[in-house]
């Protein structure tokens, strides 16, 4: 092969590029609705400019990740639109709460483009995630130094400092169960703390999700959904406050009480999954750090819980007309029998 030959090799798309591409482009067109009701209806002009931050973002996202589509000659999603939003819809979220969204979105992005950069062999799909990786913290970065700024960021646990270093000497170290119970460690507090505030804002996004949606059995999906974020938070609260370690705050007041839905249901349903799938990679994660048996078996019972309701979630979905398919393997056995 010369060199112009190898120049002109086309190097197809891996599954794991395909997957990446296409699950962004999934959460940008489901983002995209969102934020363009937020800009609508945000008074905070602080605020507003780090929502036209994140909108002008997933805007051009979308644009690249369509050419690319386009020019792969694969399938261009079908995702959200500008029909799965209502932008007259009156205030159902504080400006306070859209910050906190914000940060959120910019924290799920750094963690989904990490991980696709990490995943891409192809020089231009590394490239291309690389630069959605920078622009995620940019617009978590700029949401967090706004929230310091109005003295709503809520910090973790402040710790005292040892006096040296030092080194486990009993085994009851990892108990959690009979006995003493040792204090947390400071990656089980972070983890804790992180994860009581997700379900917080997670519980504030379905509290407004439930007073909208047009569905019976979504509204009721939705606060199924309230209760369990509830009772993670409970759990969690509690096993700081055993370490004499204050909970943080939860976001309920931030939901005005409109009942008019400024998203579809179909819209609404796919946060709440992609908020399912965040959760349990976080608490996965945090499972794999918590050294206190107690604490990582509670883990294990929230990961089941949610796993059991996201499931339900997508029964809903697939009965909706609503699941999109996902890029899968080829079905080789149906094949062979004649069928697509």
């Amino acid at each position: 092969m010369d060199g112009k030959q190898m120049k002109d090799h086309h190097i197809d798309l891996t599954s794991a590029e395909i997957a990446v591409l296409w699950s962004s482009y999934m959460t940008e067109s489901a983002t995209l609705p969102v934020l363009k009701y937020f800009n609508n209806i945000v008074e905070d002009l602080e605020i507003k400019q780090v929502i036209e931050l994140a909108l002008s973002k997933s805007s051009e996202h979308l644009k690249t990740l369509t050419d690319l589509f386009i020019k792969e000659k694969y399938p261009i999603p079908i995702g959200f639109s500008d029909e799965d939003v209502n932008l007259n819809a009156p205030r159902l979220f504080s400006d306070t709460y859209m910050l906190f969204f914000l940060r959120n979105l910019g924290k799920a992005g750094i963690a989904a483009d990490g991980m696709a950069f990490s995943m891409a062999a192809r020089k231009d799909i590394r490239e291309l995630y690389h630069h959605f990786l920078f622009e995620a913290t940019e617009v978590e970065d700029k949401a967090k130094e706004l929230m310091l700024s109005k003295g709503i960021f809520i910090r973790p646990p402040y710790i005292n400092k040892p006096e040296k270093a030092d080194f486990v000497e009993k085994q009851g170290f990892l108990r959690g169960w009979l006995g003493e119970r040792r204090t947390l460690t400071a990656d089980e507090i972070a983890h804790i703390f992180m994860n009581h505030t997700n379900n917080s804002n997670g519980k504030a996004l379905l509290i407004g999700f439930s007073q909208t949606a047009r569905s019976e059995e979504l509204r009721n999906h939705f606060i199924r959904g309230v209760e369990l974020a509830r009772s993670i938070i409970g759990t969690l609260g509690t096993i700081l406050e055993e370490s004499t370690l204050p909970a943080p705050m939860t976001w309920d007041t931030e939901v005005n009480n409109s009942t008019i839905a400024p998203f579809s249901d179909k819209l609404m349903l796919f946060h709440v999954s992609a908020l399912n799938a965040i959760g349990m990679g976080n608490i996965g994660g945090s499972l794999a750090l918590s050294l206190r048996r107690d604490v990582a078996t509670k883990y294990l019972g929230m990961i089941k819980d949610i796993g059991l309701y996201a499931e339900d979630g997508a029964n809903i979905m697939i009965k909706n007309g609503w699941f999109e398919r996902p890029p899968q393997a080829m079905d080789r056995e149906n094949l062979s029998k004649g069928k697509k």
